[in-house]
């Protein structure tokens, strides 16, 4: 066979194929475009998760330090030993969380007299974006932080 006869044949059957898989990209757009989205959509939303669960984390652990700092300071005068003042670090523990995340809302704050740490629990409601168009309402992300009083005398003989 002559090579342009060659040539010719070999286009007329690449044109055959191309004009029976026309539309093949529109039909993958359609297939994965919703799947790309929908994977877009639950990144952003736990992105935002993350980033709302960990501002109410840092504000609990704050507000536990905070706490922690409530000592009893006639104990303190008289003895040398570093107590909680349960009387001022639950409100302590709640001004200092309210103040640096407005969106956490205190739970409990506990003082354990056994080991002297004070913990306090919360959580923070948040609405997702994306997840919010299906039907997803708020979600509660539950935090904790704990600290104990880190200076003074912690035991007698020191």
């Amino acid at each position: 066979m002559r090579p342009r006869l060659r040539s010719v044949l070999t286009r007329v059957r690449m044109s055959a194929r191309t004009r029976n898989e026309r539309g093949q990209v529109l039909a993958w757009t359609a297939i994965l475009l919703p799947v790309l989205l929908v994977l877009v959509g639950l990144v952003f939303d736990g992105g935002l998760l993350w980033v709302q669960y960990r501002r109410a984390r840092w504000a609990a652990d704050g507000a536990a330090v905070a706490a922690a700092s409530e000592i009893n300071p006639a104990l303190y005068a008289q003895s040398g030993q570093v107590k909680l003042d349960p009387a001022k670090a639950p409100g302590t523990a709640a001004y200092y969380g309210q103040s640096n995340d407005p969106n956490l809302h205190l739970g409990r704050v506990y003082l354990h007299a056994t080991d002297n740490t004070v913990e306090v629990q919360g959580w923070v409601e948040v609405q997702p974006v994306f997840l919010g168009l299906f039907g997803v309402g708020p979600l509660r992300l539950n935090v904790t932080g704990r600290e104990r009083p880190a200076w003074g005398i912690g035991q007698s003989g020191q």
